[in-house]
């Protein structure tokens, strides 16, 4: 068993992906992962649902990157 999986956390994984980005909203999702501890996979889909479920909305620029923006 991971060291991770014995641990119980207050929030859910959703929960802290949307604090991570009200946080820095600039923050790439490779950043997200690390600091809430789960895979780059798993981030992209909690942002996915949060974004579909219209509590952040993802903006492009011209140069190609991404921003979050909590709604």
């Amino acid at each position: 068993m991971s060291e991770q999986a014995g641990q119980w956390h207050f929030l859910t994984n959703h929960a802290r992906v949307l604090v991570a980005i009200a946080r820095d909203p600039a923050t790439r999702l490779r950043d997200i992962a690390a600091v809430c501890r789960i895979t780059e996979r798993t981030a992209l889909s909690i942002v996915t649902d949060l974004e579909q479920a219209g509590y952040m909305a993802l903006f492009s620029y011209s140069y190609g990157e991404r921003t979050c923006s909590a709604v």
